[in-house]
């Protein structure tokens, strides 16, 4: 399944039973609705490279999950396809470990 929007906010990565968790907030193109996007572990590290008002196109998968006595759908990003967000170690600027490769400029 997947779902395009435009990236409203990037929270901060969390911990939450051993698995390292950020939440993407975008504005849905198909109804223009706000959904919260849930990355997990090495995706969580990826997706806090996306620029706030960029376009996206996320492949995801629906999880549901239990809250007190009610059942909710968790939208989870199972993998970017646009952009798709390849990090590179390959690149002049001092202090930075990881940027995106689109983003590199050239030697």
């Amino acid at each position: 399944m997947q779902i395009s929007g435009v990236v409203l906010k990037i929270f901060e990565e969390t911990e939450k039973d051993d698995f390292t968790e950020r939440i993407i907030r975008i504005k849905s193109f198909e109804k223009d609705q706000l959904l919260d996007i849930y990355a997990y572990n090495k995706l969580a590290f990826r997706t806090g490279f996306l620029k706030i008002g960029e376009q996206v196109t996320f492949s995801i998968i629906l999880r549901g999950i239990e809250v007190g006595k009610k059942q909710e759908t968790q939208i989870v990003l199972q993998k970017p396809i646009k952009p798709d967000l390849i990090l590179t170690k390959d690149h002049p600027i001092d202090g930075i470990e990881w940027i995106r490769k689109d983003s590199r400029i050239p030697k």
